[in-house]
């Protein structure tokens, strides 16, 4: 009881300091809980897999351009468990796509993906209805708790049917398992899992160069993983893989590792940086040091106040442990209460925070550990807070603390100087690489890609399937008609392709120099003549395609990145080796160099073929700005009259590359919001305790006053040690940042 009147006294003597005291470190408190929240969500992505430590993810390398990828040959995974029994277990899954789907007369859209029945084995998935092998059959489907609430309500949903509309093709499945919904940190979240065998042409075993299956191995140990990375790397070899034997190895890298992997192409879900959370890491350690610091000069301060008081109950035969604990107790006190508004505030921002930082469904404390961390944050902030009072002043002889009012002679200056210094570099440390950060997202999204991005509408071809003629036949005439409508809607121009910047580029192949037998992988793509005008990509050497040239259709135009790696000065009667020395093609022309995905990435080496490959899977179109809505309206009215019933689907190409920097913004966004919280907390920390500084020197700056002092020399007098401080911190906080930043940007081609 005695405690809590102390409590209350200290409390009536601060007024309105102890009061901000207590919601300056609540606040901040509460800043590093959310932050905890998010690092959370992303460290524990996975982890409810079980055995994940042993299970890895098969990543392939191109041996001559070093890039990486997750997605794989559609034949291996089932030839890494036909050829080595016994050496690990092997699931395939894959890519997570959106597909329209049909239950009655019901339409819906579903993320789906393909996979083998070992899939649920391997992510211990827990079925409600069925069993691990309810995927073995073709024709068969499983589906998630809330899928099935979707599609068939209270209707009991095994042997229900539902049709998925793939690429055109309408496939009937029927639904056979199902299992809980996947929690919302981790890369295996589709709502239904289809066949492998109905969603897989009948000759997959054979289309090595059809990539993209993402593949899950569990072996038992370390040993068994090597002997794994060692037998898979001759399998391509084993059975002649077409168009990529000898192009790949392949590694496996652990699955607990795979969603912090940002230099690895196609993952399941777009990954995050392990820096930028470390970075984030740090402002929420720096948060809750600002506000320990704050409450720790505030505590001092007043505790030098009541220094006399202490005196008194000293002469009046109270021990210094007995005074340490009253100290350590009221410090505690109020860091309960501030832990108490800190939760209260974090529950409240919860919801918002969600929206910022796109995190669903995830309850912060929901997990034991995180009780772990409040306890540890309030231990540490009481124990820093009541130390210097409990200790110093406490033990301080009665007489100094009656005739001076202060501890043992200057030393919470001292304290409160050091403390003051330390809390600005921390505060300026962040605030440079807040702005870094800033400087380098904005440099992303507005970067020269080397073409216009802007006003390019792509139409996604993959929903329709159709021989190649018949498929070019009906989009040369989709643009041929929307051209002859568009022009008042506001389309200037049109050109098919095989990718657009910005999307996937599937296609890569062996480029041989004939002058010296050098090889390169380069990443080739089909287009028509009128793909240069389209995108204003310049050709820098030789001509374009022209559709009035047969022989063009033998031919290529490369860029300048490939360009250098040949050594060539000039393209004059140039050829190149494409997929073997021997078939040698004319190169007609030079690309100059964009970017087509991340500009994490350095420009690779490109091939550009006429209409060959996987060509056309887009239509773009060149749209007027402000005219987005119209020409959107004329393309699909032509589109439906076309390819009745099936999806159109299109996405603007600028918009596209600006996803592809949405986790960096979103991090950039929130470490921005943390640091400014962070350098308003240190500002208040400097009021509060210049406020505690002006007091003390009241009578000074009063002898000063009657003696002739204008308020210019009062203030320069009280702010010339703060200041040099300051600058002080400056001089240290720089190369912390800067060595920081120079860490951060070295995961980027263009800085």
């Amino acid at each position: 009881m005695n405690i809590f009147k102390l409590f209350k006294n200290s409390v009536k003597k601060e007024g309105g300091y102890g009061f901000l005291n207590i919601a300056g470190l609540s606040i901040g408190m509460a800043m590093s809980l959310l932050i905890i929240w998010y690092l959370q969500f992303h460290l524990s992505y996975n982890s409810q897999i079980p055995g994940r430590e042993n299970i890895y993810r098969v990543v392939s390398v191109d041996k001559n351009s070093g890039s990486q990828s997750f997605g794989n040959p559609l034949p291996f995974a089932y030839y890494m468990a036909e050829d080595y029994p016994g050496v690990g277990e092997v699931a395939a899954i894959s890519p997570i796509n959106t597909f329209p789907a049909t239950v009655g007369e019901s339409g819906f859209e579903l993320r789906a993906t393909a996979a083998n029945s070992d899939i649920f084995k391997m992510l211990g998935s827990h079925f409600l209805v069925g069993s691990e092998s309810s995927l073995s059959e073709p024709g068969n489907v499983v589906i998630t708790r809330s899928c099935a609430q979707k599609l068939f309500g209270n209707t009991d949903p095994v042997g229900q049917s539902l049709t998925i509309n793939s690429f055109g093709n309408e496939i009937l499945f029927s639904v056979s398992g199902i299992i809980a919904d996947a929690p919302p940190n981790t890369d295996f979240n589709p709502e239904i899992y289809l066949s492998w065998a109905s969603m897989n042409p009948p000759d997959w075993k054979k289309k090595w160069w059809w990539g993209g299956t993402q593949i899950i191995v569990k072996v038992i140990n370390d040993r068994q993983k090597e002997e794994l990375e060692q037998k898979m790397n001759t399998i391509l070899q084993r059975h002649q893989a077409d168009f990529i034997n000898g192009r790949y190895d392949y590694r496996l890298i652990p699955l607990s590792e795979s969603h912090f992997r940002t230099d690895i192409e196609q993952p399941l879900r777009a990954p995050v940086s392990s820096i930028l959370l470390w970075i984030l890491g740090i402002v929420a350690g720096f948060i809750i040091v600002i506000a320990c610091i704050n409450f720790v000069n505030l505590s001092i301060g007043q505790s030098e106040r009541n220094a006399k008081e202490t005196g008194i109950d000293k002469v009046l035969g109270a021990s210094w442990k007995r005074l340490a604990f009253n100290y350590m107790a009221v410090t505690f006190l109020k860091i309960s209460i501030a832990l108490i508004l800190a939760v209260l505030i974090t529950i409240y921002l919860s919801e918002s925070f969600e929206r910022l930082t796109g995190i669903n469904n995830y309850d912060l404390f929901s997990g034991r550990h995180i009780w772990f961390v409040l306890f540890g944050m309030a231990l540490v902030s009481g124990v820093i807070s009541g130390l210097y009072p409990a200790t110093l002043i406490s033990r301080s002889d009665p007489v100094t603390l009656l005739s001076s009012g202060r501890g043992q002679k200057h030393s919470g200056n001292t304290v409160r100087r050091m403390l003051i210094v330390s809390q600005f570099i921390i505060a300026i440390s962040l605030i440079i690489s807040s702005l870094f950060i800033f400087k380098q997202i904005s440099f992303l999204k507005n970067h020269d890609l080397g073409f216009n991005k802007e006003g390019l509408i792509a139409v996604d071809l993959s929903p329709l399937e159709d021989n190649t003629e018949n498929l070019e036949a009906k989009v040369q005439l989709l643009e041929q008609e929307v051209l002859k409508r568009g022009g008042q809607n506001g389309i200037t121009k049109v050109a098919a392709m095989e990718a657009i910047p910005g999307s996937h580029y599937r296609n890569g192949f062996a480029v041989f120099n004939p002058d010296n037998g050098n090889t390169f992988t380069a990443i080739s793509v089909g287009i028509d003549e009128n793909y240069a005008g389209l995108l204003e990509q310049p050709i820098l050497e030789g001509r374009n395609f022209s559709a009035g040239l047969a022989s063009d259709s033998g031919a290529v135009l490369i860029n300048e990145t490939l360009k250098k790696k040949l050594g060539w000065k000039a393209i004059d009667n140039k050829q190149i080796g494409l997929f073997s020395k021997e078939n040698k093609v004319p190169v007609i022309g030079v690309f100059k160099d964009v970017n087509i995905g991340s500009l994490s990435r350095a420009i690779p080496p490109m091939i550009y073929r006429y209409k060959e490959n996987a060509y056309p899977e887009y239509v773009v179109f060149r749209i007027a700005p402000g005219r987005e809505n119209d020409a959107v309206a004329t393309i699909k009215g032509e589109w439906d009259k076309l390819f009745e019933g099936a999806r159109f689907g299109w996405f603007s190409v600028a918009e596209r590359f600006k996803m592809m920097y949405g986790n960096e913004e979103r991090l950039s966004k929130i470490i921005g919001a943390f640091c400014l919280i962070a350098v308003l907390l240190s500002c208040f920390g400097l009021l509060a305790s210049i406020s505690f500084y002006v007091v003390r020197r009241t009578k000074e700056i009063g002898i000063r006053k009657v003696n002739g002092a204008g308020t210019g020399e009062v203030v320069s007098t009280l702010t010339r040690d703060f200041l040099k401080w300051i600058v002080f911190s400056f001089v240290v906080a720089t190369p912390l940042a800067w060595y920081a930043m120079h860490r951060w940007l070295e995961n980027f081609a263009y800085k």
